[in-house]
């Protein structure tokens, strides 16, 4: 991406094997409605799921969508994930990449790495902030899915948001 912009989210540690974390990522692609607080709902484009190139269409709201494929995946270590269309407002192109680290049994650390450009291209440094808040909630979500087996959403992301601020860094979540 030419004049892109970039950055990192703080990392988020999951007790979850990377597998379990790879399945919900890659071969459960459709499913980010499961555990991204952002979006109203989340669907599958092209019967590719579990394959690169892989497309789903998410709703922030009523009006404003995103849809997104599979660039790239190194199995159980990332998976890059781009912005296709939508109508985001100031999205000219994202890529998402998902990191994916084992750090013992049942345990992993996830963190985003996030390369954008913006249109117009000077709103890029004042989205910065507003991408990574939103980007890292995914994380929390992720995390809170995967330890309780229950769903993130808009409406739940308070509480959830909440209990993760008072857990320490390698604490799981507790059922709320």
């Amino acid at each position: 991406m030419k004049n892109s912009r970039s950055f990192k989210t703080n990392v988020v540690t999951i007790h979850s094997s990377t597998e379990t974390i790879w399945d919900l990522l890659f071969n459960r692609f459709g499913e980010i409605h499961l555990y991204n607080p952002n979006i109203e709902g989340s669907h599958e484009l092209n019967n590719k799921q579990g394959e690169v190139g892989c497309e789903r269409e998410c709703s922030l709201d009523k009006k404003t969508f995103i849809r997104e494929r599979i660039v790239n995946a190194d199995m159980y270590k990332s998976v890059t994930i781009d912005v296709i269309g939508g109508n985001m407002p100031m999205v000219h192109e994202m890529r998402l990449k998902f990191l994916i680290s084992p750090i013992g049994v049942g345990k992993t650390r996830v963190q985003l790495e996030v390369e954008y450009t913006t249109k117009p291209s000077f709103m890029a440094v004042l989205v910065k902030g507003m991408f990574r808040k939103m980007l890292f909630k995914v994380l929390v979500g992720l995390k809170y899915h995967l330890e309780t087996g229950r769903a993130v959403s808009k409406s739940t992301y308070k509480p959830v948001s909440k209990q993760f601020s008072k857990l320490h860094p390698e604490q799981a979540f507790q059922g709320i």
